[in-house]
């Protein structure tokens, strides 16, 4: 098939969907598929690149206020997605965002009848608390409704909607979905994520030592909450003589380091920032147990990635996080914000690394559902479908 993903992120960017499809593109196109990507680039001009014989074409694009460089909006782009779109002649659409790039790829899908998947990686937490001081827009019913009518408004105009997990989907039909939907998850490579992979090199470089650890990695930014788990770490040690890394960039970093000396504690503290693929895949196997206070997670591939390698988790019990993590056999939920809770679950773990070595095991066999090689095959099912009915 002939097969365009329309989004807003996309690799290079560090964000939980861009990598989701990235993973998906290559796979489809190691399928036998032509796959281009419309995507934002990162400046005022247009470009078009290969990547392991998938096209993306770079739009022109903007920079969202108060979110730096990391994400941005491409500017104006209808025209030249027409364009591109009258060239390609896609037997199927899949977009992954309700912005410009995807208002303008369902605009053109719309006039000339050609079927439209979508795919929702957003909760109104995401669009409003990008930044931590930004929290309390969550607070404002009206603008969480708003928020809902905007995401569930474009994906009804859409032919088939997925999102990664029964929660998000669910989430989606309570707030207004109308459109055929079905979860599909997002997917972890689980030959590229596994317990085999060797952390001796990346211990080295970042002088870890020898202490149960446990570790967040993913963005750095206000929706994550990643200072609740920096805040139950006095507790942690109060008990256990362990050793904390947070993996992963984004506009809250340096806070966090500075919040990590107001306690005191950046001596057990380890941040390694942005790693390559080669060295982030070995990143987890430096842990004993992961952590996910994030409150708007409609799946986490940082969480599956952490699973796969054979961690232990404690994630909030917020939205999509408990189909993941079973508490008592994987890990442990936790309230959300609540420091205190998180502290004990994480002193339980790294205190004792055979109960944090079961329950990695356990990890390990729920996450085998959650194979990239499924996710891909369930999304060219959906594909195969519309095309026939088309």
């Amino acid at each position: 098939m002939k097969i365009v993903i329309a989004t807003e992120a996309y690799y290079p960017l560090i964000d939980g969907g861009a990598v989701a499809e990235h993973n998906l593109a290559l796979q489809l196109h190691l399928r036998g598929h032509q796959v281009h990507i419309l995507a934002p680039s990162e400046g005022w001009n247009d470009w078009t690149e290969t990547d392991h014989g998938t096209t993306i074409y770079r739009l022109a694009s903007h920079p969202i206020p108060f979110v730096k460089n990391d994400h941005r909006l491409a500017w104006r782009p209808r025209k030249k997605i027409n364009r591109i779109l009258d060239q390609f002649r896609p037997d199927v659409v899949h977009i992954h965002n309700p912005f410009p790039i995807g208002k303008a790829t369902l605009a053109y899908c719309k006039k000339n009848a050609i079927p439209v998947v979508a795919t929702n990686h957003w909760l109104p937490e995401n669009i409003t608390t990008f930044m931590a001081k930004f929290r309390f827009l969550n607070n404002l019913q009206f603008l969480v409704d708003m928020n809902w009518k905007f995401i569930s408004s474009f994906h009804n105009n859409c032919d088939f909607v997925t999102s990664p997990t029964q929660t998000a989907v669910d989430l989606m039909t309570k707030n207004g979905l109308t459109a055929p939907n079905r979860p599909v998850s997002n997917g972890v490579d689980l030959r590229i994520f596994n317990p085999s992979n060797d952390p001796t090199a990346l211990k080295k470089r970042f002088n870890l030592p020898n202490k149960p650890t446990a570790m967040y990695a993913g963005r750095l930014s206000g929706e994550k909450h990643v200072d609740v788990f920096i805040n139950s770490i006095p507790a942690i040690l109060k008990t256990v003589d362990a050793h904390f890394i947070i993996g992963g960039n984004g506009r809250e970093k340096e806070s966090l380091q500075l919040l990590a000396e107001e306690l005191g504690i950046s001596d057990h503290v380890t941040f390694p920032g942005f790693l390559d693929d080669a060295d982030y895949k070995n990143l987890f196997r430096c842990a004993d147990a992961f952590v996910m206070p994030s409150l708007c997670e409609l799946q986490s591939i940082t969480t599956l990635e952490s699973m796969a390698s054979g961690l232990a988790v404690v994630a909030a019990n917020k939205y999509a996080l408990p189909e993941l993590v079973k508490s008592g056999e994987n890990g442990f939920l936790f309230e959300p914000m609540n420091v205190q809770e998180l502290a004990t679950h994480l002193t339980c773990i790294l205190g004792d690394l055979n109960l944090a070595k079961k329950m990695g095991q356990k990890s390990l066999e729920i996450v085998n559902s959650h194979s990239l090689d499924s996710a891909v095959s369930a999304y060219e099912s959906i594909y195969k479908q519309l095309t026939i009915k088309r």
